[in-house]
């Protein structure tokens, strides 16, 4: 009994193809009008051996037709892979925990639904909440630093709209970076950064970066305890920089150091930063072709929905106030944007310098040193200009703006020809589907070459009785692990040939069309996953050109688009593509039914979802944090004050001898300063002594010092003195008083040369 049937019978002007389609790989009727002369002079040109063979492992059953042209083949490093990255085996392997994800989801979820296959959108869409709960706010909001904590905590006692509005804006703002950082994760462990992909790679970094630092002036904006010590590890970070004349941690000793001014610039800071993000997600976006800025209306919705149900139970409080003088031992944080106070509180300026600008050069750089070499011009585009007839398809359907349309250059009598900017291919192969003449493809994956032995290897099996099958496989499906040798043929997928392509969108419907007319039982197109693909757009291109929706679109008066079988496999689902390809052999005509996904489960799935995404967002936004610091009671000294200026002297003969005539002064005259000296008592034990220099190249600045000492709980008698003389002898300030000291608190002694001593 044959369980195989043979394909019906063709129409008669297909039975056997003409010349032209042979030749220039088109049917008639899919050319313009009036262009059938112009592609037949190019029946010349058809068998021209190429500059370059394809020798590349994804592509079997071309070194036949290779060999029978006499072309040279690529050397090994012309022959680079699309993906040759470092640790390519390790990312590959995290990937496919993504794809283990995506398909417990859309088991429940349809696939338009899955937030882990549009992490990009959804983090714009949380971040554009973020934006107008934060205008909204301002409302309540109080911009002064002795007024910001008390308009808040207004807020959270009298107004339920304005405590709901602050609390969107702090879980809309934490879900953006939570899916900024899987968004990251994501493309790191797809190796989606190298090449073409460098500029979408750094400017994403930036705007990470960015977005982190929007947050950390944000908390800043509350002056809590939680702000106190974000200030404390900035005024460390950037008192390494020679920019300012006193020290940033000067203003942060006391609540009545800290400068107004200082903190309306960080407001008005946060207020404007959005809008470089708005530049910055512009050039990561500039070059994708029908990029999805936002997520869908449905997908909105829920976000939306989960976010006010998230700060309707568990609304965003401040901390305890900020109190400058107050050593606070434990309190909570958001890890999301203030976990830099593990660093901050524990390493010096200098460290601190350090590693960041280690971790961002590291991250910017990563397309560059995870790369191990430059991929090679054959994986690039290229367009047979004699071929193209200036149809657009191919600039319209390439999904990293990497094709444009530019004038003619040949005098042919169409307007226009497609120009591949080698810089923005990505080798995805898009442009090949979408080119009926074949007038654009990758040398490695060159259509015509790798058409003509598929054709041959169909008339010969069917010359044996025997009913073959042909297998395009993407490069990233589970159709690259069946093990296929250099003539397609695997020991697990007997009956099919297996041809490797980039992206199921390089698979044309002229090629489907042909292959079928020419005795292939059925054609198996084997997609990957349905989550974020690597190639963007190349499943959506091929439904549409199958369904009849798109051009270059499938005729099925050509050919019977039921014997074309289209699955989409990740490479964790190996056994299920093996199934699926064997029901299609034994019935290649019989249409896949769709997958049924019901209402309530559909509906429950994505509750649990909302759920896992919720908590993983709110837990991270209220974890515990201790400082390093001890409870001991501190002593704080700080002054600022000029020294004496060096008195003038008699320059001697020798000194005079040395100067040019009309700089011969008898009297050296100068504007250094001498050094102010700091001695600190405590109950009549000197606990410091010493000598702080002045600022400024020429030593005429003030002189600036901030000590910490521990001292002892109880009263102690405190002494401070000052020596800004000549003599080491005489101290010409000097202040004393019994201050009782207490844990978790800091006693603070300043000094300014107009309003003298004062305890804090």
């Amino acid at each position: 009994m044959d369980n195989h049937p043979h394909p019906g019978p063709l129409p008669q002007e297909r039975e056997k193809p003409s010349m032209l389609a042979d030749v220039t790989g088109v049917s008639s009727n899919r050319l313009h009008s009036n262009s059938n002369s112009q592609a037949a002079a190019t029946e010349t040109t058809t068998d021209k051996p190429s500059n370059h063979a394809p020798s590349f492992p994804l592509s079997p059953g071309v070194r036949a037709s290779v060999n029978s042209t006499c072309v040279a083949p690529l050397s090994k490093a012309e022959s680079l892979p699309p993906h040759a990255t470092r640790a390519d085996t390790l990312l590959r392997r995290l990937d496919d925990g993504w794809h283990y994800l995506d398909r417990l989801i859309q088991n429940f979820i349809p696939p338009a639904l899955n937030p882990f296959g549009q992490l990009g959108a959804i983090a714009n869409t949380c971040l554009l909440i973020a934006v107008v709960t934060g205008i909204v706010l301002l409302y309540w909001y109080t911009p002064s630093v002795h007024h910001a904590y008390e308009s808040l905590e207004t807020i959270r006692r009298s107004s339920w709209l304005g405590q709901l509005t602050r609390s969107l804006h702090r879980y809309s703002s934490d879900g953006c970076l939570f899916f900024i950082l899987l968004h990251a994760l994501r493309i790191t462990f797809q190796r989606r950064f190298t090449g073409p992909r460098w500029l979408a790679w750094t400017t994403g970094v930036l705007l990470l970066s960015l977005l982190w630092f929007i947050g950390w002036t944000g908390y800043w904006l509350v002056w809590d305890v939680r702000a106190q010590h974000a200030a404390l590890g900035t005024a460390r970070f950037i008192d390494r920089l020679p920019i300012f004349a006193e020290p940033l941690s000067r203003s942060f000793l006391t609540d009545q150091s800290v400068h107004s001014l200082l903190f309306f610039l960080i407001f008005f800071v946060h207020m404007l930063a959005p809008l470089a993000m708005g530049v910055g997600i512009w050039m990561h976006l500039m070059r994708v072709n029908r990029s999805r800025f936002l997520a869908g209306r449905t997908m909105t919705l829920w976000i939306l929905g989960s976010l006010l149900l998230l700060s309707v139970l568990l609304p965003a409080f401040s901390a305890s106030p900020a109190q400058m003088t107050v050593k606070a031992q434990k309190f909570t944080i958001d890890w999301w944007y203030l976990w830099p106070f593990a660093l901050t509180d524990r390493l010096s300026g200098g460290a601190l310098w350090a590693f960041f600008l280690f971790v961002g050069g590291t991250a910017l750089t990563v397309p560059w040193w995870m790369a191990k070499q430059r991929r090679a011009p054959e994986w690039k585009a290229q367009v047979d200009l004699p071929r193209c007839m200036g149809c657009t398809l191919c600039a319209q359907d390439c999904p990293f703006n990497a094709i444009t349309m530019v004038a003619r250059e040949d005098g042919r009598k169409f307007g226009v020809q497609s120009y591949v900017n080698p810089a923005l291919c990505v080798g995805c192969g898009i442009c090949t589907g979408s080119c009926d003449s074949q007038a654009i493809s990758q040398p490695v994956f060159n259509s015509r070459v790798i058409e003509k032995p598929l054709l041959a290897w169909i008339e010969s099996r069917k010359a044996r009785g025997e009913h073959p099958f042909i297998a395009f496989s993407c490069a990233e499906s589970a159709g690259e692990l069946l093990g296929a040798d250099g003539e397609g043929n695997s020991v697990d997928l007997p009956g099919y040939r297996i041809q490797s392509v980039p992206c199921v969108g390089w698979v044309s419907a002229v090629m489907l069309e042909r292959a079928l007319q020419r005795g292939a039982a059925g054609v198996l197109v084997i997609g990957c996953g349905e989550g974020d693909t690597v190639c963007r757009e190349g499943t959506k291109w091929f439904t549409q050109r199958m369904e009849g929706t798109h051009e270059p679109k499938f005729d099925p008066g050509k050919a019977d688009p039921a014997r074309v079988r289209f699955v989409q496999c990740d490479r964790t689902s190996r056994n299920e593509l093996l199934r699926l390809a064997r029901e299609f052999q034994l019935q290649p005509s019989h249409a896949r039914a769709p997958r049924i996904r019901k209402k309530p489960m559909q509906v429950a799935a994505a509750l649990a979802l909302v759920f896992v995404l919720s908590t993983v967002t709110f837990v991270f936004s209220n974890l515990p944090y201790r400082p390093p610091h001890s409870p001991e009671p501190e002593l704080i000294v700080s002054f600022n004050h000029h020294g004496a200026i060096v008195e003038s002297r008699k320059l001697t003969n020798e000194e005079l001898d040395k100067r040019l005539p009309h700089m011969r002064a008898q009297v050296n005259v100068t504007r250094e300063r001498l050094p102010v000296r700091l001695r600190v008592q405590v109950d009549g034990r000197s606990l410091l002594d010493q000598s702080y220099q002045p600022k400024g190249l020429s030593h005429d600045g003030p002189c600036i010092a901030v000590v910490r000492l521990p001292v002892t709980p109880g009263s102690h008698l405190v002494r401070v003195e000052l020596a800004d003389t000549a003599d080491s002898d005489k101290w010409t300030l000097q202040w004393s008083e019994v201050v009782n000291f207490a844990e978790s608190r800091a006693w603070v002694v300043l000094f300014d040369t107009k309003a003298g001593f004062s305890l804090h």
